[in-house]
């Protein structure tokens, strides 16, 4: 299979996972606020999946890992319908995190943060097979 040069898309990338870690950001503080704000869940989630799917295709398989666990847990909490408890919203905060510090370690130095840590941990934890 050929190797493609997607280094030409790499600013794009970097300005629409920058608007959907903004949207993960800005949600959290919703949900952190009322956790049954089903918008801002709803807005979480479709960042994440989106956020999760460029970086898979730019070859970001880290930022794509955490950003499928955050979208995996999102998911979850939509199902059940109930409060997030302090714990988890504590691990979301932290990913969130992880994913903007990773972003702006692609931006610097054109490589990803590894989040393989904290990627393992919120899965074990909190993402049911």
């Amino acid at each position: 299979m050929a190797t493609v040069d997607l280094s030409s898309y790499k600013k794009l990338y970097l300005q629409t996972a920058k608007q959907h870690s903004d949207v993960l950001s800005e949600s959290y503080i919703k949900i952190s606020r009322n956790s049954l704000d089903k918008d801002a869940l709803k807005n979480m989630y479709i960042s994440a999946h989106s956020l999760k799917s460029q970086s898979q295709a730019m070859g970001y398989v880290k930022i794509g890992a955490l950003s499928g666990i955050i979208e995996k847990i999102i998911k979850n909490i939509l199902a059940d319908n109930t409060q997030v408890p302090n714990d988890l919203m504590a691990a979301i905060k932290d990913a969130i995190e992880n994913v903007k510090l990773s972003l702006r370690n692609i931006q610097r130095e054109n490589k990803e943060k590894d989040t393989d840590t904290i990627t393992k941990k919120l899965e074990a934890r909190y993402v049911s097979s």
